[in-house]
C-alpha cells in the first residue's frame, strides 16, 4: 500500500496521503502546490519565483508522508436501512 501511495504522491501530491489515511495533509499539500502553481502560471512566471519552489516542496512533503510513518487504515462504515 505505501508503494502505490508513493507512486501517487509522484504523479500528483496528496494523493497518496489519502490512501493510506492522512486526508488533512493530503488536502494541505494539495492546496499548497496548487497554490504554487496558480503563482506559477497566473503572473506570467514573474510568481515562480515563489511558486516552483512551493510546488517542489509539497511534492517532497507529499512523498515523505506517504513513505514515512505507519498508514492509518481508512474506516468506512456501512449502513444497511433496507426493509425486510
Amino acid at each position: 500500500m505505501k508503494s502505490f501511495a508513493i507512486l501517487a504522491n509522484i504523479c500528483m501530491p496528496g494523493v497518496g496521503s489519502f490512501i493510506i489515511g492522512k486526508p488533512g495533509q493530503g488536502i494541505g499539500q494539495i492546496f499548497v502546490w496548487g497554490f504554487g502553481l496558480v503563482l506559477t502560471l497566473g503572473t506570467l512566471g514573474i510568481g515562480g519565483i515563489i511558486g516552483i519552489p512551493l510546488m517542489i516542496g509539497a511534492w517532497i512533503w507529499a512523498i515523505v508522508t506517504a513513505a514515512g510513518g505507519p498508514a492509518q487504515p481508512v474506516q468506512v462504515n456501512i449502513i444497511n436501512n433496507r426493509d425486510n
